[in-house]
């Protein structure tokens, strides 16, 4: 299987009450450049008897989600760090404070990857159901001679959802991105009318 591309990330808000876990406020982030997922869990326990390895375990712990977008509308960041968007008179613009008592909210992402097997497209909808974006960095540069582009890099927590499961990724393989896009937005409870 050879991964050939990363499309459509969406998010939506997480609620959780009694072990089941709902979704709301969901769409589009954007359009995708990158995507890191990784666990913190790559050792496996292990416990020895007859002087061998009789037993393994490996318990997810966290992890680390890793997202470059094309864009940072003031929607989505309001949305993903729990900020709700103010407005500038003059002139006439939106704003966002960043305050230092703020409560950052988890959020459900989803993500399709697109691979390649036996000369067929297959896509892969990954959902991280709870995730908690991290304050952002900015990195800049001026604009020299020449455009240098560079997407927008977002960091966040991954963590176990709170159903007696306990999940931490989803996936589902389809033969079209528009089925992984429906199975993503049926997840996240989005509407095609919000996206």
């Amino acid at each position: 299987m050879a991964k050939v591309g990363l499309s459509k990330p969406f998010y939506a808000k997480y609620a959780a009450a009694n072990q089941v876990v709902t979704y709301s406020g969901g769409a589009s982030m954007g359009k995708a450049v990158e995507a890191q997922i990784e666990p913190d869990d790559n050792d496996i326990e292990k416990f020895y008897a007859d002087n061998g390895p009789a037993e393994s375990a490996q318990v997810f712990s966290g992890g680390t989600l890793t997202l470059n977008i094309d864009r940072l509308d003031s929607s989505v960041v309001g949305d993903i760090y729990g900020i709700t968007p103010g407005s500038s008179a003059t002139p006439v613009g939106t704003t966002l404070a960043f305050k230092a008592d703020a409560v950052v909210p988890y959020v459900g992402i989803g993500l399709i990857a697109k691979n390649i097997v036996d000369n067929s497209a297959v896509w892969i909808a990954m959902v991280l159901p709870k995730v908690q974006f991290v304050h952002p960095t900015f990195d800049l540069t001026t604009q020299g001679e020449t455009i240098e582009f560079s997407g927008n890099e977002l960091t966040a927590t991954i963590l176990r959802d709170d159903t007696s499961d306990g999940n931490w990724l989803k996936m589902g393989y389809f033969s079209s991105e528009a089925d992984a896009e429906t199975w993503i937005k049926s997840l996240l409870s989005i509407s095609a009318a919000t996206t």
